[in-house]
């Protein structure tokens, strides 16, 4: 990967670090998942199996993570300010426009930054991510607001044991990274979503190529991912079968990758 670099948001000033591949592909704004800095989103299977020949990834931690500023108000989580920051980054390194691609948190992010910054897009991915109101009356999102309770005194091990509760064990460097970051802020980013409601509205207005993904087994997002994908005009939508939600992060990217990879490189009126 390229070297760190850091922006700091226009509205508020939070510094978010990013890492552009640079070279003349087709730029990709990557936005991981939840407790996810840049270190882990580049280790899943769909990201890797991105070409780098053809596209110009540009990284981002989201804020709260990774070697972002991690505020602890959730006032500071918006949809407004997290979507400021990737445009903040986009400005940095002078580029009109970029294709997203939005792993879970990152695709609910990306449905954001659409709704609020049409232009600066050329086509949306998204995986395991709808753009509704966010519940936490799900399998996972039980389990995930229990954790960040018990974060209040365990910490940041609380949140990601419970996450392994579901996935396993994750591997030593993944597992190191994951306890590296912030009990606070992620119980601040997870409050801003909860109370924050829709991040995109009128779909059916939307004029960009969209690639919808999700889960067979995603017992949270799946029927919201299908509505969405409904909503918006030529939306594709593409269930991954064999996994839930935490799956995505492991599964073997080839039986959806091609869906991804012709709309990343996809465009108004492609």
């Amino acid at each position: 990967m390229a070297a760190d670099a850091w922006v700091a948001n226009p509205i508020d000033g939070t510094l978010i670090r990013y890492r552009d591949d640079g070279g003349p592909g087709v730029p990709v704004a990557v936005l991981g998942g939840f407790l996810d800095p840049i270190e882990v989103v580049g280790r899943t299977p769909i990201v890797s199996a991105l070409p780098r020949d053809v596209l110009r990834l540009i990284w981002i931690d989201h804020r709260g993570h990774g070697g972002s500023d991690a505020p602890h108000d959730p006032a500071a989580y918006t949809t407004d300010l997290r979507g400021a920051d990737v445009l903040a980054v986009l400005d940095a390194i002078e580029l009109d426009r970029a294709a997203i691609l939005g792993i879970s948190w990152g695709g609910r992010l990306g449905f954001g930054v659409v709704d609020r910054a049409p232009a600066r897009v050329r086509s949306l991915v998204t995986i395991g991510q709808h753009p509704y109101r966010l519940r936490d009356d799900g399998p996972l999102g039980r389990i995930v607001s229990a954790a960040m309770d018990a974060s209040r005194t365990q910490g940041i091990v609380a949140i990601v044991e419970a996450f392994e509760g579901l996935a396993g064990r994750y591997p030593d460097e993944v597992r190191a990274a994951y306890l590296d970051e912030d009990a606070v802020a992620m119980r601040a980013a997870w409050t801003a979503a909860l109370a924050e409601g829709p991040v995109a509205d009128h779909l059916g207005s939307w004029d960009l190529p969209c690639c919808i993904c999700v889960a067979a087994g995603d017992e949270d997002f799946a029927g919201d991912a299908r509505r969405a994908a409904a909503e918006i005009p030529g939306a594709r939508f593409v269930v991954i079968e064999g996994i839930d939600h935490l799956g995505v992060d492991t599964v073997r990217a080839d039986p959806f990758l091609d869906a991804v990879l012709s709309t990343l490189r996809a465009d108004r009126g492609t």
